[in-house]
């Protein structure tokens, strides 16, 4: 998949996507059709889906469907490229409706450079659901790609990993926004009695919203905001994650661990009952049979001639360890 993004992006900067429909057809659609949605089919694939069919003629320009018998499990709206940016407020109440009654599982905007991610079927006000932006302008490819995967694939939204994936990062902007709105209230209980210590003060108010926290956490996130030191903190799933955040969080989220596992690794995939197996030497996966790979999905690709999130085909065997993980969740612990 990665040939693709590049190309897209390619695409992008040399202007080639005029309309909202060179987006549709062209980016969104080869998009959807790497991640195994079958975009021939309208059952599973429905442009111009009509969210309300007896209220009003509203249609959303694509609705993803896991059967016919399921409701929708993704919306998309499509823009011109560069549209968000400049209606973004009046977009999102557009989204919302749309879930009104036939609420998707997520709602996706683009306008080709820019995708916001949304979990729709959370509470609260509409903008405060999204939890992933992707630039394809500014992020890596390889990020870009990985979270196409975890979120947008088939097999991972039928499997359930999309939404589960979902929920955790929701819940850590939601953290940030709690941490930065008990910090005024808490600035305030310290000068009262029973006078306690802003860590303290602020541990207390974001409990009691129900977030689990610990002081080193809150003490940088003090620091962070007394110090002014905004270019400290990073773009994150739609909002801000301090850096002591990220890191107290990384066996879930950003910091995964990355490609390759540990020399001499020992790899196995099963595809349509045939073993396939490989060791990473040199910081490459060497397949038998077949060649070396710099990744696990660029490997997945060439056996099963599709494109494929590798993180969940392949097991791994660490060296001084008897029992096999799946290399996803290898890179989480």
């Amino acid at each position: 998949m990665k040939v693709e993004l590049e190309d897209i992006r390619d695409k992008l900067v040399n202007g080639y996507y005029q309309n909202e429909e060179h987006v549709r057809l062209s980016l969104v659609s080869r998009i959807l059709y790497e991640l195994e949605w079958n975009i021939w089919n309208p059952q599973e694939v429905n442009t111009e889906f009509t969210v309300v069919p007896h209220e009003d003629s509203t249609r959303v320009d694509i609705a993803l469907f896991l059967n016919k018998y399921a409701p929708p499990s993704v919306f998309i709206e499509i823009k011109s490229v560069r549209k968000i940016e400049q209606e973004l407020s009046k977009i999102e109440t557009q989204l919302r409706d749309y879930n009104r009654n036939n609420t998707s599982m997520f709602t996706l905007l683009t306008d080709g450079i820019e995708w916001r991610f949304y979990y729709s079927q959370t509470g609260g006000e509409f903008s405060n659901k999204c939890f992933k932006v992707l630039n394809f302008l500014n992020d890596e490819i390889e990020d870009i790609e990985s979270s196409f995967y975890t979120f947008l694939s088939k097999a991972e939204i039928e499997s359930e990993n999309a939404k589960a994936e979902a929920e955790s990062y929701l819940k850590l902007s939601q953290k940030q926004r709690a941490l930065e709105d008990a910090l005024p209230k808490a600035k305030r209980l310290t000068h009262e009695p029973p006078y306690p210590s802003l860590p303290d003060a602020i541990i207390n108010i974001v409990s009691a919203a129900g977030f689990n926290i610990d002081r080193s956490e809150v003490v940088s996130f003090i620091q962070q905001e007394s110090s002014g030191q905004k270019g400290t903190k990073k773009k994150f799933y739609g909002n801000t994650l301090t850096e002591s955040q990220t890191a107290a969080k990384n066996n879930t989220l950003a910091e995964k661990k990355s490609f390759p596992p540990p020399e001499n690794t020992r790899c196995r995939f099963t595809y349509k009952g045939q073993q396939f197996n490989g060791i990473i030497r040199n910081k490459v996966l060497q397949v038998e049979g077949y060649s070396n790979y710099k990744s696990f999905s660029a490997a997945s690709k060439d056996i099963t001639n599709t494109s494929r999130n590798g993180w969940v085909d392949w097991e791994l065997s660490i060296p001084g360890q008897n029992e096999w993980i799946l290399a996803d969740e290898w890179r989480k612990l």
